[in-house]
Parts: C-alpha cells; sequence; structure tokens
C-alpha cells in the first residue's frame, strides 16, 4: 500500500492472478502478506505497513517481436486462452491497438524452460478491469464492451477457432461460487467493498456468456485470418 498506482491496482493483481489459474493460465506464485512501514530513500515513494501482493521472481524471457518462443510452446493453445483471458478482465495493460490507446507491452509476457519445450507465463495485471478505478469503470457496460484484448501479431498464426472457443467455454465453467469467492479476497485495508466485488463478479459472469457470441467473429476479423484454415 502506498504505491504510485494505488490499492486498486493490488485488487487487480490479485484478482487477475486467482481469475488466470481457473482458466488453466500460469502466473508467478504469489501471496498477501502483513508488512511494516519501510522507509525508502526515494521521497515519492511510500511503503506503508499493511497486507502487500508479492509476486515470486522468475527466470524466464520476455516476448518479442518476431519471438521464436511462441513456436517451442509445450501447450500452443495457451495462446488463444490468454486473449480470452485478457478480453475478459478488460487487460489493457497487455495489449492494445493503436485505436485504443497503442499499448504494446512484450514485457508481460515471459517463457519459462520446460524441458525441451517452453511454458506461458503471465505478469502484471495492476492496470486490468479498468484504466481509472475500479468504483468509476465497473457498471452495467463493463460486461457489454466488445473488444477484444491482447491481440499481438505474433500470435496470428498460432490461434485457432477451435481453441478460442474452447478457451471461452473454460470461461462459462467457472462456477459462480468461485467467482464470487475470488472478488472478496482482497483484504479489506485495500478499500475493495463487498458491494463492489458483488458487482464485478456479476458482471464477470454475464461477461463470459456474452464473449461466446461475439469474441470468436471479432478475434478473427481483426486478425485479418483465413478463417477456413483456422478451424482445425
Amino acid at each position: 500500500m502506498g504505491n504510485r498506482a494505488g490499492l486498486d491496482a493490488l485488487v487487480a493483481e490479485l484478482l487477475a492472478g486467482e481469475l488466470a489459474a481457473k482458466i488453466g493460465l500460469r502466473t508467478p506464485d504469489f501471496a498477501i502478506l502483513e508488512i511494516p512501514k519501510i522507509e525508502t530513500a526515494d521521497p515519492f515513494i511510500s511503503v506503508e505497513a499493511g497486507p502487500a501482493f508479492f509476486s515470486r521472481w522468475e527466470q524466464a524471457q520476455s516476448l518479442s517481436p518476431n519471438s521464436k518462443l511462441l513456436a517451442n510452446l509445450r501447450h500452443p493453445s495457451d495462446v488463444a486462452r490468454l486473449v480470452v483471458f485478457d478480453t475478459w478482465i478488460r487487460n489493457k495493460d497487455r495489449f492494445a491497438e493503436e485505436a485504443n490507446g497503442g499499448i504494446l507491452n512484450y514485457d508481460n509476457i515471459l517463457f519459462n524452460a520446460d524441458k525441451r519445450k517452453t511454458q506461458l507465463l503471465v505478469i502484471d495485471h495492476s492496470h486490468a478491469f479498468a484504466e481509472t478505478s475500479l468504483e468509476a469503470e465497473i457498471n452495467d457496460e463493463w460486461a457489454t464492451e466488445q473488444r477484444v484484448y491482447g491481440l499481438f501479431n505474433e500470435f496470428v498464426s498460432i490461434i485457432t477457432r477451435a481453441d478460442l472457443k474452447s478457451a471461452i467455454e473454460d470461461l462459462c465453467a467457472i462456477t459462480a461460487g468461485d467467482i464470487n469467492e475470488i472478488c472478496a479476497s482482497p483484504p479489506p485495508q485495500w478499500g475493495f467493498t463487498a458491494p463492489l466485488a458483488n458487482r464485478l463478479a456479476n458482471l464477470l459472469i454475464a461477461r463470459a456468456r456474452l464473449m461466446r457470441d461475439w469474441m470468436p467473429s471479432a478475434a478473427f476479423a481483426q486478425l485479418e485470418l483465413d478463417l477456413s484454415g483456422k478451424e482445425a
């Protein structure tokens, strides 16, 4: 607490990490631990006492333009799963088209060595769910926005329609109880109230179901792929 991005960043990191696990994406191990106030040498950085979000450091390589790491993934379907996940939580911080802010953050996608293959590892969700504040943006329109997030150009040759649909169905299979439990998990010191947690949980459930109808077509139109060649 006291970080420049505010308390919402802590809430977003925790919720995204827990939701990613439910859809089968891997993040670094993380935990919430109580810490004392820490004095820093930078007058613009403060570390307040209370619950803090900790994430394990990983020895991994980040994505880069025309990266060869993607071709060596043990589970290529994780790429479609990541696009579905970013779209579900409206995570503009990893990738967004120029028309939507021009975000291109390769450092938020990592690759761990997995014997002779690589494994996808996703990090940094501090600006998922909302660009300004959770209180301001978690409203009825949150679930209905039809914008695809996370479509790096490097994903074009990997994503298939079947993988995309499978990932969306996995979203819809997450129980309402699990989503409600996750949304209620942030420490109260982070200011994420019970009414806001309930609202976000309901919107996540609704958004997953709505994505069944619009996302496959929207994603493939955005990638300008030959759909008939990507059905398998």
